[in-house]
């Protein structure tokens, strides 16, 4: 994916508000309901971020592997390329160690990202642990699918293991596609463990003619992800509108996504109309509540504390 955007985390700033009834009992029951479906649409939303700065990450280097095969075969090293290349992205001295088969000039090639156990960003967020990306053909070429292998892989000491796989179809003049399937684990500092599996297509509605400069692609998002998590928590969430992000921005600006769980819609999060901004509404029973993007990590309730990860090179 060819933009600069790293979607961040959510909180919830504007509460459900709760009609009152005669049936005392209902009301609780469903002010109750329209909690924990908040709760849940929220949580969702933080793994969504965690995964896409996750994926940004296996984007930035790897888009970049002609220049780092070239470095690698002249000079057996490119650090003052990757500090470039992330220099509005890491802080100083912050860059992963990066690692590239160059042996043959064909391919497939790996690429290899060690964070250690501290990556800084410039937005104070910290990385860790290991990316692998397998690419099997040139970049932008029809049939070329890349690989990420994501082990102990940390976002803010949410850990991610699992797999991408991405296949590129088009002749990026005119047409340009991604097809995304994934099968990943996050898991929380709370012990809260989500795997999602998913399918996603990408299809670059503007900005093809501009390869070099991502600041004018616009992309349209279709799909679907099912969740399970160890709350025992289990449900779908499809874009029913697409989403639209653009180059020049952190955040989907526009398209609806609706969550289902035990067969019924428990919420949907609408991204608005066009227009770059760190807001998001999210329905929940019929009610209208404003979620601002960037912010903390989700509490979770009924999760116990096993399972956490220390973080280090392996």
């Amino acid at each position: 994916m060819k933009t600069t955007v790293f979607f961040a985390s959510l909180f919830l700033v504007i509460g459900l508000a709760a009609c009152q009834s005669k049936d005392e009992t209902s009301s609780g029951s469903n002010v109750t309901s329209s909690l924990k479906s908040t709760e849940i649409t929220v949580n969702d939303t933080h793994v969504e971020g965690i995964a896409c700065e996750s994926q940004y990450e296996a984007d930035l280097l790897s888009n970049s592997e002609k220049m780092l095969r070239y470095l690698a075969n002249g000079y057996g090293k490119f650090n003052k390329y990757v500090h470039s290349k992330g220099g509005l992205r890491y802080q100083i001295n912050h860059c992963p160690d990066v690692v590239i088969d160059t042996a043959e000039a064909g391919y497939p090639i790996t690429i290899a990202l060690n964070y250690g156990d501290s990556t800084v960003l410039k937005n104070g967020r910290v990385l860790s642990g290991k990316v692998e990306i397998v690419i099997s053909g040139p970049k932008n070429t029809d049939g070329t699918i890349r690989s990420i292998t994501y082990t102990n892989f940390s976002v803010d000491s949410v850990v991610i293991n699992g797999s991408v796989s991405e296949l590129f179809n088009g002749d990026n003049t005119s047409t340009k596609t991604i097809s995304l399937t994934d099968e990943l684990t996050f898991l929380y500092p709370d012990g809260t463990l989500y795997t999602r599996v998913g399918k996603r297509v990408n299809n670059w509605l503007e900005g093809l003619d501009t390869e070099l400069d991502p600041e004018d692609d616009k992309i349209e998002i279709t799909g679907d992800v099912s969740v399970t998590n160890s709350l025992g928590e289990s449900y779908s969430k499809t874009i029913i509108e697409p989403l639209i992000r653009l180059g020049s921005c952190k955040y989907y600006v526009q398209g609806i996504t609706q969550i289902t769980m035990n067969s019924e819609v428990i919420s949907s999060i609408n991204y608005g109309n066009g227009d770059c901004d760190n807001e998001a509404t999210i329905t929940v029973a019929g009610v209208d509540s404003t979620i601002v993007l960037n912010s903390g990590m989700p509490k979770h309730s009924n999760s116990s504390n096993s399972g956490q990860h220390k973080k280090g090179k392996k």
